[in-house]
């Protein structure tokens, strides 16, 4: 049970204010409804400039003309393709290799 700041009366559920963080009846829990000190001074915080930051936005490496990816040369693509290897895909290509030269000689 809690009581409204603002007239007294008992609550079993009261709301409380974001601005002030005192304890209200329905009636009462708008900033406006109570004459919240709070919200002036959000009001107040809220005029002022907001701080200066910098928004840069993820840029993406491949280059787009006119709605259309242009795609990197082959030789790249090709070598970023090896480079992205790891020992157990290279070992499977082998052992699928292996499988598929002795199928073909049977």
């Amino acid at each position: 049970m809690g009581e409204c700041t603002y007239c007294g009366s008992s609550e079993r559920m009261p709301f409380k204010c974001k601005f002030c963080n005192e304890q209200y009846c329905r009636d009462h829990r708008l900033p406006e409804n109570h004459e919240c000190a709070g919200l002036e001074a959000f009001k107040r915080e809220r005029g002022k400039e907001p701080e200066k930051w910098i928004y840069e936005p993820f840029k993406s490496k491949k280059e787009v003309v006119a709605g259309r990816k242009i795609k990197r040369p082959i030789d790249e693509r090709i070598l970023n393709f090896i480079y992205g290897l790891d020992s157990r895909k290279i070992l499977y290509g082998i052992l699928v290799l292996i499988v598929i030269l002795t199928l073909s000689r049977l």
